[in-house]
């Protein structure tokens, strides 16, 4: 099922005499596709353009081919450079008043200093954003709206995150968006499964509904797969292992690991391969295969988590410390249930911080100018 939003870029840029505008239209079609996962059309097109407005003779289009390239290096392994990308792209609309880019990049800035961890720039790239949607076609709101949907989500406000999520929907329907309504499906069921994990954590807290986390995850596989995204499969695939793990299903996880692991597609030295790895030692040892076991936390243990956020070193550390514990090496279990209750606890301070900074939003989308109808032009 291809997005109407994908058809209707085509079929503009089919009719379309001017050069300019059929750049402006190819790009726009790159960054769509980068975030589908159709990497090898992308790049085409990045190629293409770069050829002909190279030099920065048509601001847009430079501002568009930025974002490209950061879209393309962030859908395809989250690579650091992609923030610097989209930061350019940002700079350079703000500086050359152009501000529908303004809304754009900064919404995509928000999105990449969630994902990061950096709440502040967050909310300051969020703010921008929306000091510039009267010139927005509905592509930026949409996009800001699914990172407040996410952030609440995040901080465990069900409520405001169900109001930004509806806001995004909305505004994706508009646009035939299909990449960030699978965005939307993906990140709300991965973020309930990884809250879910975290919350093991807390013992008295209350039972988690895992029927319910297993409808967001196959729902959101579903959407994916109907959809044609291909850049979501391997992130839907590993929160797929986390549910597994919370059920005590560890065949079922162990498998689609090892599934994922020869594929390659999941990013190197990435917390989603350090947790995998961890996940699959904690399986095996309990399946008896001692030996894979053992090589497979060697691997967890490998990937430096130093600089990771909190959440996943927490989550890591914990299903390590299950491994150790498991293969009856006390000093080893020891170690990692230390530092997974050290990184739980700095998880924890982030999502105060988080909840303060989030404070100003709480109005919710139609107070703060969002209809989820798109232009305002």
């Amino acid at each position: 099922m291809t997005s109407p939003l994908l058809n209707r870029l085509r079929s503009e840029r089919e009719i379309a005499t001017d050069p300019a505008q059929r750049a402006l239209l190819s790009a726009r079609m790159a960054c769509y596709l980068a975030r589908v996962g159709e990497f090898v059309e992308a790049e085409d097109l990045r190629l293409e353009l770069r050829s002909q407005y190279g030099k920065g003779e048509h601001v847009q289009i430079s501002i568009l081919i930025m974002c490209i390239e950061g879209l393309l290096r962030y859908y395809r392994s989250l690579e650091p450079s992609a923030r610097d990308w989209m930061l350019r792209a940002n700079l350079i609309s703000v500086a050359c008043h152009e501000e529908q880019l303004v809304a754009l990049t900064s919404a995509w800035m928000a999105h990449i200093d969630f994902n990061k961890g950096r709440y502040v720039s967050m909310a300051k790239a969020l703010n921008a954003s929306l000091a510039h949607l009267t010139a927005d076609d509905g592509t930026a709101e949409c996009r800001l709206a699914l990172v407040l949907g996410d952030a609440y989500l995040f901080t465990g406000q069900d409520q405001n995150s169900r109001d930004w999520y509806e806001s995004a929907r909305l505004a994706a329907n508009r646009l035939g968006d299909h990449a960030a309504i699978g965005a939307l499906t993906y990140n709300r069921a991965a973020l309930k499964v990884a809250n879910a994990r975290l919350g093991e954590f807390q013992p008295d807290s209350r039972s988690l509904d895992l029927t319910k986390i297993g409808a967001e995850v196959r729902s959101a596989t579903n959407y994916q797969a109907v959809a044609q995204l291909k850049s979501l499969e391997h992130l839907l695939d590993s929160a797929a292992v986390g549910l597994h793990v919370l059920e005590g299903r560890h065949d079922a996880a162990s498998s689609l690991i090892l599934g994922l692991l020869a594929s390659e597609e999941v990013p190197t030295g990435s917390a989603e391969l350090a947790l995998l790895y961890a996940d699959n030692a904690y399986c095996l040892v309990h399946l008896g295969q001692l030996e894979l076991a053992s090589r497979m936390a060697e691997a967890a243990v490998g990937i430096d988590s130093a600089q990771m956020d909190p959440d996943d070193q927490a989550i890591i550390c914990r299903q390590l410390f299950r491994y150790f514990q498991a293969a009856d090496d006390a000093p080893s279990a020891h170690a990692y249930l230390t530092r997974a209750e050290e990184a739980y606890k700095q998880h924890q301070v982030a999502i105060a911080e988080l909840v303060d900074i989030l404070g100003p939003f709480s109005k919710g989308p139609i107070a703060l100018g969002l209809q989820g109808t798109g232009s305002r032009k």
